[in-house]
């Protein structure tokens, strides 16, 4: 059994942190394309590829941050209003990108 939380915690942060900036760095990337981009069924689906990889990232920081106040032991003082209001702004984010993804495919059939 694992008796050092560093093992699985180091990981976590590692690669939670990457996904996060990875996502953002993708998400500009398509937004910047988008801008530059003269079709508009095109120019809607890349834009809304970039909203929701900001939705991710928002998701994978709210995760990131469970996962930090849990190993510090500040999960334990987080109210339980503190933490729904993290997870209600990690599923706004997520649903409201995801909608408009679903959305923008529909109106291009």
């Amino acid at each position: 059994m694992i008796q050092d939380a560093t093992i699985i915690t180091a990981p976590i942060y590692v690669l939670g942190s990457a996904t996060v900036v990875l996502s953002l760095m993708v998400a500009f990337a398509f937004a910047r394309e988008s801008s530059k981009i003269n079709k508009p069924d095109t120019k809607n689906i890349t834009a809304a590829l970039a909203w929701q990889l900001v939705g991710e990232a928002a998701i994978g920081a709210g995760t990131l941050a469970f996962a930090y106040a849990a190993h510090t032991g500040a999960l334990e003082e987080w109210t339980i209003l503190r933490q729904s209001a993290l997870r209600l702004g990690m599923f706004v984010a997520t649903s409201v990108t995801t909608a408009h993804l679903f959305l923008t495919v529909k109106s291009l059939q």
